[in-house]
């Protein structure tokens, strides 16, 4: 299953760097350490401007954005299921799992890794997927370009659940999804256009758990089954689940 990651991002860690993370065995070390260093780098070389459309935040932060970027190398690390605490993934309930347990793989995409999985730790960072950073240009293309063989590794013989919103959406490589089992949801008005996104985010955390309690599911089976909440309805066209409010 694939989530968006959230501006919000539990504090703290654990003593060990995140360093050890772009260094040891992995299909994407070499990419995280680019984008790492990247990072990094940019706390001392971006302007004001570009150092908010990077990180996301609002002037009145860009100071401690700064400080957070140029120490990122450095940083306490937690588990990604505990670091992200966003709407979807509280609804999800992602921090209370365990994730070596689970039968579902739940990866996260990010700015600065990629995909992460829920048991990868991951620094209280912010990088915005959707913004460019120096020398790499767009990380959102950055990361398309590297993601197809790792994809195809991962998920090939299972079904993968796409809950990504347009921006993370273009980490998909050409050609990679049209040869896995992809399913898309899509969170939509009655007139068609984008659900409020508030309402998505609780809708898409309540979905979520509901894939992850129930890892042999289909469309067919989300579609009748499961609970998204008030005013939200589920149905299915080929590969694509629709889920529709009514607000």
């Amino acid at each position: 299953m694939l989530l968006p990651p959230s501006k919000g991002k539990a504090e703290g860690g654990s003593e060990t760097v995140h360093v050890p993370t772009t260094r040891r065995p992995h299909p994407l070390a070499a990419a995280r350490s680019e984008v790492m260093t990247a990072a990094v780098d940019a706390a001392s070389s971006c302007s004001d401007a570009d150092l908010a459309r990077l990180t996301g935040v609002a002037a009145a932060h860009l100071t401690a954005a700064r400080a957070g970027l140029a120490a990122l190398a450095e940083a306490p690390s937690l588990p990604a299921h505990q670091r992200y605490t966003g709407v979807v993934h509280g609804n999800a309930g992602l921090a209370e799992l365990d994730p070596a347990v689970l039968d579902v793989d739940v990866r996260i995409v990010s700015g600065l890794l990629g995909l992460v999985a829920l048991d990868e730790p991951v620094p209280p960072y912010r990088l915005e997927f959707a913004a460019s950073l120096p020398p790499l240009g767009g990380l959102a293309t950055f990361w398309r370009d590297r993601l197809g063989e790792y994809l195809l590794e991962i998920a090939d013989g299972v079904r993968v659940w796409d809950l990504l919103p347009g921006d993370h959406a273009r980490m998909w490589p050409p050609g990679v999804r049209d040869r896995l089992d992809a399913v898309t949801v899509r969170f939509l008005r009655p007139d068609g256009r984008a659900a409020n996104a508030a309402r998505t985010k609780v809708a898409k955390g309540r979905l979520a758990a509901w894939l992850i309690a129930a890892p042999e599911a289909d469309p067919s089976n989300v579609a009748a089954e499961a609970d998204l909440g008030d005013g939200w309805s589920l149905a299915v066209t080929g590969d694509t689940v629709t889920a529709t409010s009514d607000h």
